[in-house]
């Protein structure tokens, strides 16, 4: 989904007013709030039964201007993988191509093996819309249907509940988890806890009467939840039946805190380097992304080729995924130094301030607030401080001993760059589009003169607009010299 004429056009014309020869024209790519790369359906249902059928259609929307390319994986009750027929033969694993803008729909052919049951998830290298059908075909024809958002995983799930509501649980993990089922009945009674135990990538459905035989048709809520929280996160959803035997959706019960930090750290980084390689400053394989689960709050980027985020980084930044976008487009611009063999676009001298305007920049062509940067350096200037969390940020050639006061140095350079570039003849009418739509009551800033950023050492527009050639000639000889080395950014 685009902005159409005039709105979110900040970067296009930030980018032509300091790189005037720029080859390229680059727009803030919003995205529906329901899009993500890691796509989870928690019930699949395939297979014939007397008298009938079950079939699953799985529905991809692409809402980019760049096509898609996504992996369909399905999982039985045992971890197993399930093959499903959707045009192609029996297969457990799907790759489809997602045009731009476009959408995609697989239905299961009609087979003589039996009903079976299990889980789905989709990894996409761009966010996605998704969505799971559920038909039931009766005497050849369709005669209900009830369609289920993707989910993610989840600690704590809620639902309302009857004696016949529907109910599926899946691992999406390698290793073995448990989870209680518990029931507040219509009187305020409580039923369970019940234990519900998977397998690795395991799966199981019920109806509630199953495991609760006291309950009714009465209005009643169903709560789930991991046995060995956060670390054991489940999938879970719920669909409603009434006693005529007419099926219903339900809303997502998903409770956060807290949030699958794993797949919010894939989702951000995925948007945010296609942003990036759309500006044809990340060029070639895409850097490695590698989650770390060591108790440190950090991210780093090595070798031009990869880039860490650890779990402790993205669990201070919260459920703030602007912060976290910030984060990887500095990481990014880390590879775009390393890449170029050290050199710097927008600072002479040093490589961090170089990386936060990379960051805000990359940020903001993914569609994420650029102010965030604020919010992602002012928690680990905190961190540094008191709190005691870190010594140092970002693999770092900031002495520890300063690091506190670096950071609001950081915030305050980034801010006023962006200032500047919202000052210009070019880059104001963009600015005030971007501001009315993200922050319509912030009060409007003094611009700053393009003289006091090059007082505080940064490079002149003319300076940045020959250094940005050499930097795409740097690039274009990296990349011919790694021709053949397999993309980081692919999962599968």
């Amino acid at each position: 989904m685009r902005f159409s004429n005039k709105r979110f056009r900040l970067l296009p014309s930030i980018f032509s007013c300091i790189l005037a020869s720029a080859p390229w024209v680059a727009q803030a790519q919003p995205q529906p709030a329901s899009a993500h790369v890691n796509l989870y359906f928690a019930q699949i249902a395939d297979g014939q039964f007397d008298g009938g059928r079950w079939q699953t259609v799985i529905t991809l929307v692409n809402t980019n201007t760049k096509g898609a390319e996504a992996l369909i994986e399905f999982y039985n009750s045992q971890g197993a993988e399930l093959p499903v027929d959707f045009g192609g033969g029996m297969q457990s694993k799907h790759m489809v191509q997602i045009p731009p803008e476009g959408s995609v729909t697989l239905a299961s052919r009609p087979s003589t093996v039996p009903v079976r049951s299990g889980w789905a998830r989709v990894f996409a290298d761009l966010p996605l819309m998704g969505s799971a059908s559920y038909r039931l075909w009766l005497g050849g024809r369709a005669v209900q249907e009830v369609t289920a958002p993707p989910t993610l995983p989840t600690a704590y799930y809620a639902s309302y509940a009857n004696r016949e509501l529907g109910v599926a649980v899946a691992n999406p993990r390698n290793r073995s988890l448990q989870v209680t089922a518990s029931l507040l009945t219509a009187d305020g009674a409580l039923l369970g806890p019940s234990l519900i135990a998977l397998p690795p990538y395991g799966h199981t459905a019920f109806n509630v009467r199953d495991r609760f035989p006291a309950a009714d048709f009465r209005d009643s809520m169903l709560r789930l939840e991991c046995v060995s929280c956060p670390d054991d996160l489940f999938l879970a959803w719920t669909m409603n039946a009434d006693a005529s035997g007419t099926f219903s959706s339900l809303p997502p019960g998903n409770v956060t805190p807290p949030i699958s930090h794993w797949d919010r750290i894939w989702n951000v980084y995925q948007r945010v380097l296609h942003a990036a390689r759309e500006t044809d400053f990340i060029t070639g394989p895409s850097p490695r992304l590698v989650i770390l689960y060591d108790k440190q709050v950090n991210a780093y980027a090595k070798g031009g080729s990869e880039v860490g985020v650890y779990m402790g980084l993205s669990e201070l930044l919260g459920d703030s995924d602007s912060e976290l976008a910030y984060v990887v487009g500095h990481e990014l611009g880390h590879i775009v130094q390393q890449r170029a063999g050290g050199l710097l676009l927008w600072h002479p001298d040093n490589v961090e301030l170089d990386a936060d305007i990379w960051g805000a920049m990359f940020a903001m062509i993914s569609g994420y607030d650029a102010y965030a940067a604020a919010g992602a350096l002012s928690k680990l200037a905190m961190a540094t401080g008191s709190a005691g969390l870190m010594t140092q940020f970002f693999e770092d050639i900031i002495p520890v001993a300063d690091a506190h006061r670096s950071f609001n140095t950081r915030m305050e350079t980034v801010y006023e760059f962006l200032t500047f570039l919202c000052s210009t003849d070019i880059g104001r009418p963009a600015c005030q589009d971007y501001k009315s739509i993200l922050h319509p009551h912030l009060p409007d800033s003094a611009p700053l003169r393009i003289e006091d950023l090059e007082r505080r050492g940064y490079r002149s527009p003319a300076e940045i607009r020959m250094r940005a050639e050499d930097l795409r000639t740097r690039l274009a000889a990296t990349e011919a010299a790694s021709a053949g080395e397999p993309d980081g950014g692919r999962r599968y």
